[in-house]
């Protein structure tokens, strides 16, 4: 889930697609959702944003997860590695899993259904074994 007011990710899509010069009517068809619930989203009327559609988002905006969320690079990293290490909070859990389309596709949990909480808590759990993997095939 991704929550507009707390992230203004409603403000950003707006912006990107006015930024981008594309109508409410192609953002709409694109999604296969109406032109009210685009604009709900762009508002953040609707506070959960689906993973499917965000990215769908990212496609029509040729911008990515990162960006749009408006990263403003908080996650630690490790000297040594792309991974970070730990998440805390929901926006930098999300864009973590966002960047993993194998795991946004693998199924067995709904980030719809989440709390931020847990948002964070499954982030760090699927880090940690990230890194459990990689140390055992690490040369």
């Amino acid at each position: 889930m991704i929550h507009g007011r707390i992230f203004r990710i409603g403000e950003r899509i707006k912006a990107k697609r006015k930024e981008k010069n594309i109508s409410v009517e192609y953002v709409a068809k694109a999604l296969g959702v109406s032109v009210s619930t685009v604009y709900r989203y762009e508002d953040s009327t609707i506070e959960k944003i689906p993973i499917k559609v965000f990215d769908k988002l990212c496609q029509i905006f040729e911008t990515s997860a990162s960006e749009l969320m408006g990263n403003d690079s908080t996650v630690q990293k490790t000297a040594d590695s792309e991974l970070p290490r730990e998440f805390e909070n929901a926006q930098d859990a999300m864009e973590f899993m966002l960047k993993m389309p194998t795991l946004a596709a693998f199924g067995g949990y709904n980030p719809d259904e989440m709390s931020e909480e847990t948002i964070v808590e499954f982030a760090n759990e699927i880090l940690q074994q990230l890194k459990l993997v990689s140390y055992k095939y690490k040369r």
